[in-house]
């Protein structure tokens, strides 16, 4: 595309060219060059974005929205992570504790991650501790957190002291991104759904908010039978979510086709790795990046994707902060996973690397 000097330029040259003599910039028709090769540029740009808008490899936005409704697809939206809250007593009551639903606790820190109780709790008498269904109050992958760091009580029930988390929150995601949705919207087009094949179950599934990836089986369990599990990010979407892809297949399969839909297994992957911090980066800032990487990582895998070490070891390099690493072989090595299962990160044990720096 021509830049705005270039319009410019050519401009003045064809009117020298054709009056025999140069224009002055302070002149009228100066001034008024000036003007209509700002327009003509502005056009220009316009033009241009709308050529990116035509296609599905280069819309954005709004555009790219509309480009994934002509194949049936919409953007996903954020979705809040799930878990439990446990709240607990030095010493019993005589009486019952209720903590109502809606009760609030958040993470520890300067920027706190807030959770409320999606379920009226009772602390029985007698009882030290009750466990009540929770989430994320705000959609997205930062309400993804560690088992015991959920310790704070935002709006305390009365007569409870603490509260903690005994379990990861996991399955919280961000609303889908342009390049997401592109990815989809393209993969759609190379994997065409006919009503009956696994890019048919895939595309059905796929579609549902929480659903990162998509595992299909066929004739699991004999002919006329499918199996289809889902995987969020980093983790197994809630039951709510397999209900309605499970009610969803039941309407749109085919005839005598038995559709079985459940969260794909998880399996737990231990990571124990070595690194070696980048010149003048102090090596708990090298450990927190390390770690960090490593959970995208996971949080990027798909059901049946296997875990490559090498795969991740690019993760850890990309950080900047990381000069040379080496895993724990008697820990973790490749890992084949299953069409069913969906690889989780684990415990992460980071220790100093005493090899070639």
């Amino acid at each position: 595309m021509y830049g705005y000097n270039q319009i410019l330029t050519a401009m003045k040259e064809k009117f020298t060219a054709l009056s025999g003599y140069s224009p002055d910039d302070a002149s009228d028709i100066g001034i008024r060059m000036k003007v209509l090769a700002g327009e003509v540029y502005s056009l220009c740009s316009a033009v241009e974005w709308l050529k990116m808008q035509t296609f599905a490899q280069s819309a954005q936005g709004e555009q790219l929205e509309m480009r994934a409704q002509e194949r049936g697809l919409t953007r996903k939206q954020s979705v809040a992570a799930s878990g439990s809250l446990t709240f607990q007593r030095s010493t019993t009551l005589w009486y019952n504790a209720v903590i109502p639903a809606g009760t609030v606790c958040s993470t520890a820190g300067e920027n706190p991650v807030r959770y409320v109780t999606t379920q009226e709790g009772i602390l029985q008498s007698g009882q030290l501790s009750v466990t009540v269904p929770a989430k994320a109050e705000q959609g997205g992958r930062s309400g993804n957190t560690e088992a015991g760091t959920v310790t704070r009580m935002v709006t305390p029930p009365p007569a409870l002291e603490t509260v903690t988390n005994p379990i990861p929150f996991r399955g919280g995601m961000d609303s889908e991104s342009d390049s997401e949705l592109r990815s989809r919207l393209m993969q759609s087009y190379a994997s065409i759904s006919n009503g009956t094949n696994a890019a048919f179950y895939r595309e059905c599934a796929i579609k549902h908010d929480g659903v990162y990836s998509v595992g299909v089986v066929p004739r699991e369990r004999g002919a006329g039978t499918v199996g289809v599990y889902l995987g969020g990010r980093g983790g197994a979407p809630s039951p709510e979510i397999v209900s309605q892809v499970q009610k969803e297949l039941d309407e749109l399969r085919e005839v005598n086709v038995n559709v079985a839909v459940s969260s794909a297994q998880t399996v737990e992957v231990k990571i124990s790795v070595y690194v070696a911090p980048a010149d003048n980066v102090p090596f708990d800032e090298a450990k927190t990046a390390c770690e960090q990487a490593i959970r995208r990582y996971f949080e990027d895998l798909s059901v049946g994707e296997p875990v490559i070490l090498a795969a991740l070891g690019v993760q850890i390099f990309s950080t900047g902060k990381i000069k040379n690493y080496a895993f724990d072989n008697a820990v973790i090595t490749d890992k084949k996973i299953a069409p069913s299962q969906l690889a989780v990160c684990g415990t992460v044990q980071i220790g100093t690397y005493a090899g070639v720096n």
